[in-house]
């Protein structure tokens, strides 16, 4: 009998086989004519078989994790790892207000857990609240509250009384969207009793006693979660009618980022627990923290990389990896994160690290996160090293492409040819090793893209800009040092520095701009009929062209572009490969990027 290749599983293969194993036979002789009886038989072998092997290979995929395709299944796994994959997650902003009674005024002022503010972002409405309980004295009829941390959703309050005969009782988080990070856990004596002990989650078994209050929390079918308790050796060991109080969060996670205008809506109680009914006025209320941080559910690809990570860790910060997997537990927002020694610091600061972190939907961390990071990292860390985080600089990339296509192999107008490269740009990003920290940009690999991106495309010609935004510190003659990493073009004949307009203290009814001229950077604004250049300041700054860095004193701004006061300042590279380090991020801005599409015969 011939030798059969029993790893062949398409259809036809094992067909083929099968007619093989019959050709070793001398009791049928019809079998290679295919509509005979046997034929019709080998087929329905050969599609049970092959049905049978792929369904085989997919549950020994599901058995690894980097192979396992469902997420409870990738769950599962990287439970044995002691990871639970993080949750939706609400943003968090920050907000100060001022309270003003006008006449009898209570002693304190306290705002509850679930009270909140509405915002107003892209059209449509959604509610911040307060985590928990804040109260604070009022001082000649004013209650001030500063910094106040408020997160996105609603807040969901669940009570379980504890069967200890019911071997199936189990306490889920029944709700889609809930934000684990939020969630407050208290276990009351019996139903009607006010006497509580809160539960803190557990991290580290190798700190919890028998008596320790804790719960644990595990994802578990159809992305929601549950919480479960000690069993009296690990954890305090719940009690028959004991009521557990879960408290959380059901947020929208990333709708709402960057939302900076609040509204107060919520109530007040007195130092008595009643509410507020005296009149009062809010006298102010600022945003002192725009929202940032939400994120969606961890994605299964995202569990598949952070998980290892997170158990090589041992839930202690020693090399540069133990903090990423740390900060990437902590923070879900991140997008990337970059850690580096004090010793490395011009000049050196021994006994700190560093950490710059790039959020999803923002540029840097806001000073609240920034300390919440902190904190929690002092945790994991070693006591005589201090962590400290530092704001990523981003370089941003900035492509003006002129694409050339043949318009007879194909029917699609010029503009969207160009909106295809755009979003060929955008799919290529989300899986390239660009817009990172040490991210690189490999110019010719983009050309690719854009000429890959339709069959009727020939060629295209595409630049690069890059461009550092800073923001001007107001009515100070401040000193900027902006560095690219990367050199510049020199050309004697046209400037290649080029910024948005703003105003300065010389000149404050004009808008202003820069660019580079014999090694300086000038200060020029436009005519504005002729629109020609008008020399205000013939030496503002100096270009190192080849170190790729503009340092500039002497002027004083007073507004900048935009709301924000940042400035964008655009320089031309001189290599088309562009590279960064350390705390620098690369971001390719397709937002602002230039596609225009051109027909040939």
């Amino acid at each position: 009998m011939p030798y059969t290749q029993l790893n062949n599983l398409d259809f036809a293969d094992i067909k083929v086989a099968l007619k093989e194993y019959m050709r070793a036979q001398t009791d049928f002789t019809d079998y290679d004519f295919e509509g005979s009886a046997i034929s019709q038989i080998l087929d329905v072998l050969a599609y049970n078989t092959y049905y049978t092997a792929f369904n085989t290979n997919m549950v020994v995929n599901e058995l690894f994790l980097d192979s396992a395709t469902l997420r409870d299944n990738v769950v599962s796994l990287a439970k044995q790892l002691g990871y639970t994959p993080k949750s939706v997650t609400s943003p968090k902003a920050s907000v100060s207000m001022a309270l003003t009674f006008t006449g009898t005024a209570p002693a304190e002022v306290a705002l509850k857990r679930g009270s909140g503010f509405v915002t107003n972002y892209d059209g449509s409405l959604y509610r911040y609240i307060l985590k928990d309980n804040l109260k604070v004295s009022v001082a000649n009829n004013v209650a001030t509250f500063t910094d106040i941390p408020i997160y996105e959703g609603s807040q969901i309050v669940t009570n379980i009384v504890v069967d200890t005969n019911s071997k199936s009782q189990r306490f889920i988080i029944d709700n889609s969207g809930v934000d684990i990070n939020t969630l407050s856990v208290r276990v009351f004596q019996a139903a009607n009793s006010s006497i509580f002990k809160d539960y803190k989650q557990a991290n580290n078994i190798l700190d919890i006693g028998a008596t320790d209050d804790v719960y644990f929390i595990n994802e578990i079918e159809d992305e929601k979660y549950e919480i479960f308790f000690g069993d009296g050796v690990l954890g305090r060991k719940l009690e028959d009618n004991n009521v557990v109080e879960m408290s959380y969060i059901v947020t929208n996670g990333t709708a709402t980022n960057g939302a900076n205008t609040f509204t107060f809506n919520g109530l007040m109680e007195d130092e008595n627990g009643t509410t507020i009914t005296l009149p009062f006025s809010i006298s102010s209320i600022s945003t002192t923290s725009i929202a940032s941080g939400g994120a969606d559910i961890e994605t299964i690809d995202k569990i598949k990389y952070n998980a290892p990570k997170f158990y090589n860790s041992q839930n202690r910060a020693v090399t540069g990896n133990d903090y990423k997997a740390i900060v990437r537990n902590l923070y879900p927002a991140t997008s990337d994160v970059i850690v580096f020694g004090g010793e490395d610091q011009v000049p050196p600061a021994y006994g700190k690290v560093f950490l710059s972190v790039k959020p999803i939907e923002a540029t840097t961390l806001s000073s609240f996160t920034k300390n919440e990071l902190t904190q929690e990292l002092k945790k994991y860390t070693v006591a005589s090293i201090r962590p400290e985080f530092v704001d990523p600089s981003i370089l941003y990339l900035e492509l003006t492409s002129n694409i050339y296509y043949t318009g007879t192999k194909t029917q699609l107008l010029p503009t969207e040819i160009a909106t295809k490269a755009s979003t060929a740009i955008v799919e290529y990003l989300k899986t390239s090793q660009t817009e990172k920290f040490n991210g690189k940009f490999r110019y010719s690999k983009f050309i690719g893209v854009i000429d890959n991106s339709d069959l009727s495309i020939n060629s295209n010609d595409t630049s690069v800009m890059m461009r550092k935004d800073f923001i001007a510190q107001i009515n100070a003659s401040s000193y900027y040092e902006i560095c690219y990493q990367n050199p510049f073009l020199k050309d004697c004949d046209n400037p290649v520095v080029s910024s948005t307009g703003f105003t300065v203290f010389e000149f404050p009814t004009i808008t202003s701009y820069l660019e580079d001229r014999n090694g300086k950077i000038v200060l020029y604004r436009l005519d504005p009929v002729s629109g020609d250049k008008i020399l205000l300041n013939d030496s503002v700054g100096t270009i190192n062209y080849e170190k790729g860095e503009i340092e500039m004193t002497n002027f004083t701004i007073l507004k900048g572009t935009f709301s924000d006061n940042r400035i964008e300042l655009r320089v031309k590279p001189a290599n088309k490969d562009i590279e960064v380090k350390r705390e620098m991020y690369l971001d390719v801005d397709v937002s602002k990027s230039k596609f225009v599409a051109y027909k040939e015969d």
